[in-house]
């Protein structure tokens, strides 16, 4: 079956008229490409439905965009900048977002599982209470970021990632594998209630 090809103007349009199913569309390029890269820098696309979709053309520059509840599910974001985006609630499972910039990004209680966050970088986001169950996290930077009540269970790569100075409190790691884990860098993290992979509990306090 055919992609639905749209253009960005087209979509806006649609979306303002109360459209949400993009569903396995395409973006199609009519306006020079840097007037293409401003038009989703802040934007309001919540709650719009983008599954296995073909976003390619507009999915570098969104920062400040909303998102929030979205379904973004099978899509290939390598390399976007979701700086201060909002998506809270978003479904972003089997989602590649390969060297993605999501820094101060509101991801709170979004579903990641199963996607590719190798060499992402969440400097500041706020995941608490995210799915990350069975994502690729390798080389990923969790620098100073909220990670309450996340779920980080039967991850499928957990190997030189950085959780420098984030917040760990009641974050899940059963099941994680251990000797990967190790390699992690936790410095100054904050632990409390924190599951670790064999089943125990870590607090910074104890």
């Amino acid at each position: 079956m055919e992609r639905r090809k749209i253009t960005v103007e087209e979509l806006l349009r649609c979306y303002a008229a109360g459209e949400r199913n993009f569903t396995e569309i395409e973006i199609v390029q009519v306006t020079p490409f840097m007037q293409i890269d401003w038009y989703f820098q802040g934007v309001d696309l919540s709650g719009a439905s983008f599954r296995d979709g073909d976003l390619h053309r507009i999915a570098l520059w969104m920062q400040g965009i909303n998102l929030s509840g979205a379904d973004l599910s099978g899509l290939d974001l390598a390399y976007v900048h979701l700086e201060n985006a909002n998506l809270s609630g978003a479904n972003l499972s089997d989602t590649c977002l390969w060297r993605a910039s999501l820094h101060r990004a509101n991801l709170s209680g979004a579903n990641l599982s199963g996607a590719d966050l190798q060499e992402a970088h969440f400097f500041k986001a706020n995941l608490s209470g995210c799915n990350l169950s069975g994502a690729k996290i390798l080389e990923t930077w969790f620098n100073c970021a909220n990670l309450t009540s996340t779920d980080f269970r039967k991850t499928q790569k957990l190997l030189r990632v950085s959780f420098a100075k984030a917040n760990l409190t009641k974050a899940n790691f059963f099941g994680a594998d251990i000797c990967e884990i190790e390699r992690a860098i936790f410095a100054d993290a904050y632990f409390k209630d924190t599951i670790l992979p064999d089943g125990t509990t870590l607090s910074s306090d104890a």
